[in-house]
């Protein structure tokens, strides 16, 4: 046996050291250069593509199946055969009796100044996407049976020391888009590539880019790990840091430095990315973020927290412009946390908890639809101060933008006392046409308390929503003022002139605390209620007053007409009649009064009503007549009916009898709006005509009386026949 075991040691021995021989005189009779025309021609038809050689090919066969390649170049085939790929130097090794064990294994993989050069055409076709497919499409004519035999054989094992690629360039026209791309100065190394054990990993390029323009260093080092058999691939430790400069940021340089654990398993569709850690200028952040279905919809969840930072600072550091807002603190404190749920094109953060300079919101923040910047905000809070983010506004500014404001602003109580015309409406615009027209919104927000434009407002509520160029208001709820306040509105900028409809309804409102709160001249006090349905046309505060329209309906009760004196001017009128002249002025300086109601028609900017009533104590007022807002200009009509209250007046030149029961004096209001009030007087043209009508009233109760007193009993037909004559 010892010698059988000799002879066959022998034989094996003599058959190694032959194969041995073989080998390396094949290498040395065999000089593949003589077959670049053969190796050339098989690209052709068999990989669809034009290989060019340009250097030697150097080559070893035993133990290791080695090559290097030298100034290779890849074409696609066809009339533009413009290099796709370039290769300056390839080298790498196989060893070869691992091969019949299915053992893959390969010395180090260097490969050095690669070009790619990759361009889509006008018409969105790419020059890599014939690469791989035969001449002629053989492959399309094979029977379909043929692709779908299932393989037993056992997978490959690969086994690869390091791969090492250096002076890379990859380019990317895209003619549809009109987008340029360049990856340079790119290298790559890694340390034995074994399949389930873990690697070393580094990578470092530079990628710039025309539209806008930009430029990014790119830095990325991980420790990776694969699993071809599963379709799992890791990068452990991921720490990416970018250098970025350009349009975006204001030629600013940004760095954007983020570390994760990564985990692609394309077996289960899933890309999860744990322990996330982002650092953006002082912005930090964490979170973990997975991507499910990835062959199909991808789908996104996860979590994000974002530290305390200085909104201000990072948007200065983004080279991005800093809102001018009237508190210069404004977005100093702000951190986040929420759920992430998307896809490939929407991002939502769900479960928000958002603190912005003291405020506490949650609710729902993202974007719904990419391609069309759709925003959603679904937010709910305690308190939140809005004034502190609006833009600032100079001082002494009215709160209404057009003529009278500033007037009334300091015209103080019962109104400006002056005749001056006031200055004429702004024509200036004051919507953004171009925002709403690209606007897309869906936004809700509840707030206990809000400060808008000065004044607090409880249970606040606004809702709308936005596309195309039309606005939604829904929803503009709150209380203020002592009272409540329920809004909503339509503005619709797809035609020209814009068109924007308002509805409102008021219950309780403070009147005087509303005319403080924005400055206007004190002229009423009292709650009000009221309704109103109005539509205006065109883009400024001109063209509103000119084109308003719609109706409108109040009532205002416990309250005062402030400035003017109703139970005076009567006084007057009643003096006026009696033709004497008042000792000293009736009553205060102001009318009080149970309840005040009207309402309204308005039609081309113009208020007109002839149902004003106001219910004095004793005596009631009935008014009409008309507002003109082009030219803030009131005249109302005013008469004073008394209801049967004598009592003796402190002036006996406007004492009262039974005779002025019933009877409407009159009190004109014309003048401007900022001096309504002020503007109220008697009417001396129509107490004139009472006075004549009472005068002839008294003379026939005398004649009558006379009368009486003669003719007795037929006086009553006398008296009809005399009124008969004077067609009475």
């Amino acid at each position: 046996m010892k010698s059988l075991a000799r002879v066959l040691g022998l034989v094996l021995l003599a058959a190694v050291l032959l194969v041995v021989a073989v080998l390396f005189f094949l290498t040395r009779l065999f000089d593949p250069n003589d077959y670049k025309e053969q190796i050339q021609q098989a690209a052709r038809e068999q990989a669809g593509v034009e290989l060019t050689l340009g250097g030697d090919i150097g080559w070893s066969l035993f133990p290791w199946l080695g090559i290097e390649l030298k100034q290779v170049a890849v074409a696609p085939l066809g009339e533009d055969q413009s290099s796709l790929a370039e290769v300056g130097t390839l080298g790498l090794g196989v060893e070869v009796l691992p091969l019949l064990r299915r053992q893959l294994r390969m010395s180090d993989v260097i490969i050095d100044s690669v070009v790619l050069d990759l361009q889509r055409d006008a018409d969105g076709k790419g020059n890599w996407e014939q690469l791989g497919k035969p001449a002629g499409e053989a492959a399309s004519s094979r029977p379909a049976e043929a692709d779908e035999q299932p393989t037993a054989a056992r997978p490959l094992d690969i086994a690869i020391d390091s791969v090492r690629i250096t002076n890379a360039q990859v380019s990317y026209r895209d003619a549809q888009g009109g987008q340029t791309l360049q990856l340079q100065d790119v290298s790559l190394s890694t340390g034995a590539l074994i399949e389930g054990k873990p690697f070393e990993l580094a990578f470092l390029g530079l990628l710039s880019m025309e539209q806008p323009a930009l430029r990014a260093r790119i830095d990325l080092k991980s420790v990776a790990q694969f699993d071809l058999g599963l379709q799992r691939y890791q990068l452990n430790g991921l720490d990416l840091k970018l250098d970025a400069s350009g349009e975006p940021f204001s030629g600013r340089a940004v760095n954007l430095q983020l570390q994760a654990d990564v985990l692609a398993d394309l077996a289960a569709q899933l890309l999860d990315l744990d322990q996330l850690r982002l650092s953006l200028a002082d912005l930090r952040g964490s979170g973990k973020l997975r991507v499910s279905q990835l062959n199909s919809e991808p789908a996104l969840a996860g979590q994000l927290q974002l530290a305390e930072f200085d909104a201000r600072k990072l948007l200065a550091a983004l080279g991005q412009e800093v809102p001018d807002t009237a508190d210069p603190r404004a977005l100093e404190k702000v951190a986040l946390s929420a759920r992430l749920t998307g896809g490939s094109n929407s991002l939502l953060l769900e479960d928000l908890q958002l603190t912005l300079d003291g405020s506490q919101l949650s609710g729902v923040l993202g974007i719904t639809d990419f391609s069309r910047s759709a925003l959603r905000v679904e937010l709910k809070g305690d308190q939140l101060d809005l004034d502190r983010y609006l833009p600032p506004t100079e001082a002494g500014t009215a709160a209404s933008s057009g003529s009278s404001g500033s007037s009334g602003s300091t015209a103080g109580r019962g109104g400006s006392r002056s005749d001056a015309p006031p200055e004429p409406w702004s024509d200036e615009p004051v919507l953004p046409l171009d925002l709403l027209a690209k606007l897309d919104l869906q936004a809700r927000l509840e707030l206990g308390q809000v400060r808008l434009t000065g004044q607090d407002i409880q249970q606040f509520l606004l809702a709308a929503r936005a596309r195309d160029g039309r606005v939604r208001l829904e929803s503009l709820n709150g209380q203020a003022f002592a009272g409540s306040f329920k809004a909503n509105a339509d503005i619709d900028s797809r035609q020209t002139p814009l068109t924007i409809k308002l509805n409102a309804e008021l219950a309780g409102i403070d009147v005087l605390a509303l005319q403080r709160a924005y400055e206007v001249a004190e002229q009423v006090r009292g709650r009000i209620n009221g309704n109103l349905q109005a539509q205006v046309a065109g883009n400024s505060v001109k063209r509103w007053t000119d084109t308003l329209g719609g109706t409108a309906s109040f009532d205002i009760t416990d309250g005062a007409l402030l400035g003017v004196n109703l139970e005076q001017q009567l006084c007057r009128a009643i003096a006026l009649a009696n033709r004497s002249s008042m000792a000293e002025p009736v009553g205060s300086e102001d009318t009080p009064f149970r309840s005040l109601s009207g309402s309204f028609r308005m039609a081309n900017g113009t208020i007109s009503g002839n149902d004003l009533l106001v219910a004095l104590p004793g005596i009631q007022a009935k008014g009409r007549g008309q507002i003109e807002l082009p030219p803030q200009r009131i005249d109302y009509r005013l008469g004073l009916l008394l209801e049967g209250d004598t009592r003796e007046m402190p002036d006996p030149a406007c004492q009262i009898n039974r005779r002025y029961v019933g009877i409407e004096w009159p009190v004109r209001c014309h003048g401007y709006l900022h001096n309504a009030a002020s503007s109220c007087g008697v009417d001396t043209d129509g107490v004139g005509r009472i006075a004549a009508q009472l005068l002839g009233s008294e003379a026939q109760r005398k004649v009558e009386e006379k009368l009486q007193d003669r003719l007795g009993e037929q006086a009553p037909a006398v008296r009809d026949a005399i009124r008969g004559l004077l067609g009475r």
